[in-house]
């Protein structure tokens, strides 16, 4: 069988499901799999996807073929059963929390406990069986926020969003980054033995200074020179000269945001309609506007903007003008 042709409405469900959130890898990739086939992908470039050979692909889409969603699920009992007892289980995993970056040292404490060899795919298997997936770790700054403050500032946010949405406020985030000739690598897929390599280099930094909407409406200034507060006002006066409804702006704690020469403006711009919300510190999830310079920094510039400063001027600046119109983000 060289192609699942005809799925279900409930079927294609049901496998979506599968694929998502089955606890078994193998079953995910199956369910996936004839997913893909479906929409017209071939044998070899599923066997691509998941490194394995056309005989597999091949009986994965039999098992489907005889027994549908079942045919897709390991019976009890498949492959040589795991020495460890399930209390043995519970311990390898509180070792794996202990210590999530490196599995040999796991091992060591371990063999050490138990009194028996351990290899890497044992306590793999047990990872993958409780659902545990290697990704990437992130930062967080969530341990030194005020928890009442943020959660204080998120039923604001609610109801400022409502607002936003029935058309009373223009509810806008801003926010600052910056930009060099050192990339954010992302993930990419590659062959098994080659690798993709991104130009690094020290470089000026281009500093962006950005407002966007709940709509995905978003205007830009771009400095080369060092931000300081002046910047940031004049760039509010001129937003602020721009606002046709009244306009709540959601600003971090940076200094620059906090400095007396700000604060002596925020009447002044309250006059014309903009009103400052400021967040509680440590609380970067509640401006929008991150997730655009993550966008931005991991989707969508490419890596040929790094090949020079020339470069990712060109490419940076063709990203901020299409923002909203080329690329976009759904917000709500």
């Amino acid at each position: 069988m060289l192609y699942i042709k005809q799925l279900s409405l409930e079927e294609v469900i049901a496998l979506e499901e599968m694929h998502i959130n089955h606890p078994s890898h193998l079953s995910r990739h199956r369910a996936h799999s004839i997913l893909l086939s479906y929409r017209g992908y071939s044998v070899p470039v599923i066997c691509s996807i998941y490194n394995v050979c056309r005989q597999t692909v091949s009986t994965w889409f039999s098992k489907w073929d005889a027994q549908n969603i079942s045919g897709l699920v390991d019976l009890p009992g498949r492959g040589r059963p795991c020495t460890l007892t399930e209390e043995q289980k519970a311990i390898v995993l509180k070792y794996v929390a202990k210590s999530p970056r490196s599995l040999s040292g796991v091992i060591t404490d371990l063999e050490k406990e138990f009194d028996i060899p351990l290899s890497l795919d044992i306590i793999k298997s047990i990872c993958k069986a409780s659902r545990f997936v290697w990704k990437r770790v992130r930062k967080s700054l969530r341990s030194k926020r005020d928890q009442v403050k943020f959660d204080a500032a998120t039923e604001e946010l609610k109801e400022l969003i409502q607002q936003h949405k029935d058309g009373h406020i223009n509810l806008t985030y801003f926010d600052q980054s910056g930009f060099t000739l050192e990339p954010c690598i992302p993930y990419a897929w590659q062959p098994i033995n080659e690798t993709i390599e991104v130009p690094s280099s020290k470089s000026k930094r281009l500093n962006v200074l950005g407002f966007v909407n709940r709509d995905c409406k978003f205007n830009s200034f771009v400095f080369e020179d060092t931000i300081t507060s002046a910047v940031v006002i004049a760039c509010f006066d001129w937003f602020a000269d721009q606002t046709e409804k009244p306009t709540t702006i959601v600003i971090d704690n940076a200094s620059i945001h906090t400095s007396d020469e700000f604060n002596d403006n925020i009447e002044r711009w309250k006059e014309k309609g903009l009103t400052i919300y400021r967040l509680p510190t440590y609380s970067p999830e509640l401006n929008i506007i991150e997730i655009v310079w993550r966008k931005i920094k991991y989707d969508w510039l490419p890596f040929d903007a790094y090949k020079s400063f020339a470069d990712l001027k060109r490419e940076l600046f063709d990203v901020l003008a299409n923002i909203g119109i080329s690329y976009n983000i759904d917000f709500s």
